[in-house]
């Protein structure tokens, strides 16, 4: 394996960057090399200088992009000049010269042999040229890869002892038995400083340690370190490739990819943080959560990505020779059994409070030198040996006016008998010990909810003087307050820090309202240009901070402006992440409306909110709010909202199997859509009531509702909405359920057209995309005739959906994909899919869902003579197709299963 962390470094004018990032970026990394360019690959708040020597040195190639701006850049000339240093006779060829426009570049290059992009008709020619002159050898598969410290931590002085602890995480990578290895704690206790002190100082260095392949830590409080990233950047180091974006275009297929290699290399995840993939932590205020406040339910500690949750399963599971270790709060859920305990290959370790001998060491070496071991001890016993209170109490000691150093300060500390007091007292202390103006200082460094770099801490600096800030910030870091990461030249507050000084925080809006003009100078694309959720970071913070300014009319018209509903929902389908930038607006939880001026906004954002947890998987959650929602519309007799908030709440019903309460929902839909004239919401409420009946088995009236719903769209066309894809799509369903196969292929086809003809004229609307591939691969599989096109169909379908997590449809095209692999003859495969769609629609709820699922399931185990399995699950089958009883039960599944317990000799009595 290469020694190096990229296969070659472009250096270039940023006059010559359109060329660059559309042309030879792409083509490089297509010919599968690492590719580091500054304005993807260098560190944010680090030095230029900084950047530069560090891409030099783990770049094998240096490529320079000679122009007349390349020469004249005192940047780009001084890369060249780091890579000759290296290399200057370029015997090693470490230095590549790339002649993109006439130019006399400086003497020191002009003995090396370029390539010649000066004609573009020999681009593709010299090229090739260049790619042999840059491609390393086949990575060697069986080789140790180079740690790979993705996120480095800003450990604090004097780390002391946890001897035990780290002898027992240096035993464990040997452990085959358990892969997984979660290090629990409150927060306070050092979790992650010592998992990376072990990581740094015992594990990478000790040649005794048992062998892994590789070492990657990755830390989930970074702003942007979401779950997809980790994977992204997992898959890259593991594979020692960039990623093929056309071959692995998703997360979960980067996922399974990753789950693939890891089957032959024992790589070392360390996941830093990991309680911030939890829902429990997921939110936005996460920064300000104290451990206390959080909820320690099962769900509450279930994985928000369901990416996460596979992979915890699985390399828990032994599936792959990964070994992990997670730092985090609270104990993921998807981590235990249903009696609550861990998994067979979990080591679960609860952190606790630090050993007296280690205490008395790390007092020592923080300047408390005055005292006898006793005395010392006795102090550090009040407050539990908790490590971050013992740092922040030291700091008091050593600054003690009357006896600096000297133990005989710490009765002067009061002690609570709950440790939460303790800790929350000695942080009193040590905030009230500071000057008043770091103390202010420090509260308003608080209200950033990440790591900042030094301008943007500047905001900040009331000081007077660049010096009297620089001294401030030092004397918060030298008291245990304030972290710095050197290398990167960021600062960060311990999570418990954070909080208390933030709570602290007396003019919290006005500083919010700072930091809100801070963030509105940032530049981001254009809505229409945006490509990644990443490229809305900035306008996340903006919406943050505005909010907790108290400008909520302003935040909500910026979330409806400039995130939802596009590109959040229709584009990314973002729903966890609307769910989280949402609720931020309800202060009074979420039993109460927002407090917004605007009557119609607290609708819509009540609205949002409900639409973004029935995509998610959450349809209880989002009947709840959508009846909610109602109350002040029926109040106030505004029939427009009663009606679209009917049309809504009907599609939860039916997804929850209230089939009789969905119904009389959409018919009231209809009924007041008439009386307003809002024919749209009257021709969406015929369309549902359509689905409706059609569950039912009143095939005549579903047909007439579609047909009404369908004439109408199709009269406002693709320009006004996207129902035009959305009405052939239920159409197409519908026909399914009546086992029309040919109805159902002529309409999925059109909904895939309607859908591409909006996207082109209007907006994207991914969701449709995704119904219409699983609606064609589905039909075709019942068709019979060309089971090839129908994997093409579901894979893309499937790919989709799990690409914006769009739970609400995933169990359907894994359904389908159980189909599939049963006309196939595969019954593993098939029942694998099955299985997992069941696991997803019990876990949501879904219960015609679980009705079809269980009746497939069933069928299955009576082909494979296993009739106890096959009883019962259709007995399932027949409890969930009954809905509210005849009518109004899904009366195709609820025959389906009945004439299986026939066949079974079971009566037929529920």
């Amino acid at each position: 394996m290469s020694k190096f962390t990229f296969d070659v470094f472009i250096s270039y004018s940023h006059e010559d960057a359109v060329w660059v990032k559309t042309w030879l970026l792409p083509r490089l990394e297509a010919a599968g090399l690492r590719v580091c360019i500054d304005s993807r690959d260098f560190a944010i708040g680090a030095p230029s200088v900084v950047n530069m020597e560090t891409a030099v040195r783990e770049s094998a190639r240096t490529l320079l992009v000679l122009t007349p701006a390349w020469v004249q850049s005192e940047w780009t000339n001084f890369e060249a000049l780091l890579i000759q240093t290296k290399d200057p006779a370029g015997t090693n060829r470490r230095l590549l010269p790339l002649l993109l426009k006439p130019c006399e570049p400086p003497d020191r290059l002009a003995i090396f042999t370029h390539a010649d992009f000066t004609d573009p008709a020999d681009w593709d020619l010299e090229l090739n040229r260049l790619l042999v002159a840059i491609r390393p050898a086949a990575p060697d598969q069986t080789a140790t890869l180079q740690p790979h410290l993705v996120h480095t931590y800003a450990i604090q002085a004097n780390f002391t002892g946890r001897v035990r602890e780290r002898g027992e995480l240096t035993a464990w990578p040997a452990d085959d038995e358990r892969p997984v290895c979660a290090l629990v704690a409150m927060g306070g206790m050092g979790k992650s400083a010592l998992a990376w002190y072990w990581l740094t100082h015992d594990l990478l260095p000790g040649a005794a340690v048992p062998a892994v392949d590789g070492v990657m830590w990755w830390s989930f409080y970074e702003g942007e370190s979401s779950f997809a990233r980790f994977i992204h950047e997992a898959l890259r180091y593991v594979g020692g490739r960039p990623i093929d974006p056309e071959q692995f275009p998703t997360t979960y297929d980067r996922a399974q990819e990753l789950r693939r290699l890891l089957q032959t290399r024992r790589v070392l995840f360390v996941l830093d943080g990991f309680e911030r993939q939890l829902r429990a932590y997921a939110g936005l205020d996460a920064a300000y959560r104290p451990d206390h406040a959080a909820d320690p339910s099962r769900d509450a500690r279930s994985c928000v990505d369901p990416t996460a949750s596979r992979l915890l399963r699985d390399i828990a599971a032994g599936a792959t020779r990964a070994k992990l270790l997670l730092t985090t709060r609270l104990m993921p859920s998807d981590l235990e059994d249903r009696a609550g305990d861990p998994l067979a290959g979990v080591l679960n370790r609860e952190l606790k409070e630090m050993s007296r001998e280690d205490a008395l060491a790390f007092m020592d070496a923080q300047g408390v030198k005055k005292g006898t071991p006793a005395e010392i001890a006795t102090a550090c016993a009040a407050y539990g040996y908790h490590p971050l209170s013992l740092r922040l109490l030291s700091g008091l000691i050593a600054r003690d006016a009357r006896t600096p150093g000297d133990i005989a300060a710490a009765p002067r500390h009061d002690v609570h008998a709950d440790l939460i007091q303790r800790q929350h007292h000695v942080l009193e202390h040590s905030y009230n010990a500071l000057p008043k103006r770091e103390r202010a200082l420090l509260s308003r460094i608080a209200a950033f909810r990440g790591p900042m770099d030094y301008e943007a801490l500047s905001v900040f600096n009331t000081l007077s003087s660049e010096e009297r800030f620089q001294a401030a910030l030092e004397d918060l870091r030298a008291r245990g307050l304030l972290q710095r990461d050197l290398a990167l030249n960021r600062y960060d507050l311990h999570p418990i820090v954070r909080r208390y000084a933030y709570d602290r925080l007396s003019d919290k809006k006005r500083v919010h309202t700072r930091l809100r003009d801070y963030f509105t100078q940032i530049s981001v694309p254009h809505v229409s240009n945006v490509r990644s959720i990443e490229d809305l970071m900035p306008v996340i913070e903006l919406y943050h901070h505005t909010t907790r300014a108290g400008q909520y009319d302003e935040a909500a018209t910026l979330l409806r402006d400039r995130l939802v509903p596009n590109p959040l929902y229709f584009q990314f389908g973002a729903y966890q992440l609307m769910i989280e930038l949402i609720r931020a607006l309800f202060l009074d939880g979420e039993g109460h409306l927002p407090r917004l001026k605007n009557m119609s906004a607290r609708a819509w954002l009540q609205n949002a909110l409900a639409i973004s947890y029935g995509s998610s998987g959450q349809p209880r959650r989002a009947a709840f709010l959508f009846e909610l929602s109602n109350i002040p519309d029926e109040k106030l007799g505004n029939k427009e909202g009663i009606a679209t908030t009917l049309q809504n709440m009907t599609i939860m019903r039916v997804m929850l199997g209230e089939l009789a309460a969905a119904e009389r929902d959409v018919r009231r839909c209809i009924k007041l859509s008439r009386e307003i004239n809002n024919e749209f919401s009257e021709f969406a409420g015929h369309q549902e009531l359509g689905r409706v009946l059609a569950y039912r088995g009143a095939f005549v009236e579903t047909k007439a509702e579609l047909k009404i719903a369908q004439d109408g769209f199709d009269a406002h066309g693709a320009r006004i909405t996207n129902y035009v894809s959305v009405i052939r799509a239920a159409k197409a369903q519908c026909a399914l359920i009546m086992g029309d196969i040919d109805t159902a292929l002529r309409a999925a086809r059109e909904a895939q057209e309607m859908a591409r003809e909006v996207a082109r004229i209007t907006m994207h609307v991914e969701r449709d995309f995704i119904t219409a591939e699983w609606l064609l691969g589905e039909a075709l599989v019942m068709e019979g005739r060309n089971l090839n096109a129908a994997a093409e169909h579901l894979g893309e379908a499937l790919a989709r959906c799990r690409r914006i997590n769009l739970v609400e449809i995933e169990p359907n095209i894994l359904l389908g994909w159980a189909r599939w692999f049963r006309a196939h003859g595969n019954a593993h495969e098939s029942q694998t899919h099955a299985e997992e769609a069941l696991a997803i629609a019990d876990r949501c709820e879904y219960r015609l869902a679980q009705a079809e699922i269980r009746n497939f399931l069933a069928w299955a185990a009576l082909e494979a003579g296993e009739r106890e399995v096959a009883r019962a699950h259709a007995e399932v089958a027949r409890e969930r197709a009954w809905c509210d009883g005849p009518p109004y039960c899904y009366r195709v599944a609820l025959d389906e299963a009945e004439g299986m317990l026939r066949e079974l000799g079971v009566g037929e009595e529920k």
